[in-house]
């Protein structure tokens, strides 16, 4: 074949520059069969990587998935291709290729691809020292993770944390879908998030907000919450918070934020320690976190830290004490994105029934310890209640050198209870 394409590539060429100068979008981007074939070849994997998802559940709603040029893609045309025009909110996402027709969806595709060629990241920005804030000895803190899609779960939850109000923090554990765009930061997360229920509010960072190069949140949402670095620490008498950002380095710790850590950590004393990601140190139902593990070995083997919360996965998961890092994980990723029910869980027997819900008991694996997921159907997402796992976020209840933990559903209702 000329210039060394197969068959396949030149086919994919074809097609390609065929699409485009059909919707009327010139091709000057294409310096070459090699851009062309490159180009083509990353729209083909956004395809496939959304029509896998897709038919996990068959269900009219837009699905997200773990991919930054297929989140590009999605974000632009849940935007409708106008970066001015308001999102839906609290309603159902519309179907991808819903309203979008030849050169519309041809021009985002193209603009999208030269989005992702010209963007680098946004800096990190670090604390100035490892000064600690400071938080009440007594008082609730509200913990919501992948919240940021102003839809389902997520504007119930936040009118629930309004309900009740009076918090010491409310923490965002990471994720504005669909690529953390400047104006899904604004209109998914900024505009729905519950700010007068507390007293601070802080974001951790997420894959998805990275997709887009973290630029909406570094520039506008940690200024908007007077937040001054992506990771921090706030502590009481007994306890010590810290916020980490795993998505910098993509499910990892850089060796300066890991010496901060360390450094806050010795500083806090004797407080019990309890950690803040948006991604997991170790799963049982998704990836496993090796790097965050490798990091903080010697915090693990000294089995300095009480309590680990992420997000990340899209699930509610309560786990056992684990058997070698002594710490009790808590994954709170079922904010506002509609996660398929997985089967294991399906097929799990039910620990407790309530409210519509079950806790399902799972087994330990070689990574995780033993656990409990919530499961049951989510009458948010309308028409596909049974496809979907229920939504909600979490409290915590300082009291001194007691603290109580409750998972909530998005209206409030309390599905489960216990001293950390």
């Amino acid at each position: 074949m000329a210039g060394g394409l197969s068959k396949t590539e030149v086919t994919r060429v074809v097609t390609l520059r065929t699409l485009l100068s059909a919707a009327g979008v010139e091709s000057s981007g294409l310096h070459s069969h090699h851009d062309a074939v490159q180009q083509a070849g990353r729209y083909h994997r956004i395809l496939e990587k959304l029509q896998a998802e897709t038919a996990k559940t068959s269900a009219g709603v837009l699905i997200t998935v773990q991919d930054r040029d297929a989140s590009l893609l999605q974000s632009r045309i849940a935007e409708g291709g106008d970066a001015g025009s308001p999102l839906q909110a609290g309603g159902l996402e519309a179907q991808f290729g819903d309203g979008v027709t030849g050169g519309d969806v041809w021009g985002w595709i193209r603009s999208m691809f030269d989005h992702i060629d010209q963007t680098q990241w946004h800096p990190i920005v670090r604390p100035p020292d490892n000064n600690i804030g400071t938080l009440a000895d007594t008082g609730r803190v509200a913990v919501l993770g992948d919240w940021g899609t102003n839809l389902y779960g997520a504007p119930v939850s936040a009118a629930s944390i309004k309900r009740t109000g009076g918090y010491e923090l409310l923490l965002h554990l990471g994720d504005i879908y669909y690529s953390g765009t400047k104006t899904e930061a604004q209109q998914r997360f900024l505009e729905a998030w519950p700010t007068s229920a507390g007293k601070v509010s802080r974001a951790l960072n997420g894959n998805h907000e990275m997709y887009s190069g973290g630029f909406a949140y570094f520039e506008d949402i940690l200024p908007k919450f007077k937040q001054p670095s992506s990771y921090f620490a706030l502590q009481n008498k007994h306890w010590l918070l810290v916020g980490l950002d795993t998505a910098h380095t993509d499910h990892a710790l850089d060796h300066q934020q890991v010496a901060w850590l360390k450094s806050v950590v010795q500083k806090g004393g004797p407080r019990k320690v309890i950690l803040f990601s948006h991604h997991q140190p170790f799963s049982r139902l998704d990836k496993q976190g090796p790097e965050l593990q490798a990091a903080l070995a010697d915090l693990f083997q000294k089995k300095a830290i009480t309590a680990w919360y992420w997000g990340h996965e899209h699930d509610c998961i309560i786990y056992d004490k684990h058997p070698t890092f002594g710490l009790l994980g808590r994954c709170i990723g079922h904010g506002g994105i509609p996660a398929p029910r997985k089967t294991e869980v399906l097929d799990a027997a039910a620990d407790r029934r309530l409210n519509g819900v079950a806790w399902k008991r799972l087994s330990a694996s070689a990574d995780a310890p033993s656990s409990l997921a919530l499961d049951g159907p989510n009458p948010l997402v309308k028409g596909e209640e049974e496809k979907f796992g229920p939504h909600g976020y979490l409290t915590l209840d300082f009291d001194g050198p007691n603290l109580i933990e409750r998972v909530h559903l998005p209206d409030g209702t309390e599905v489960f209870k216990g001293p950390l």
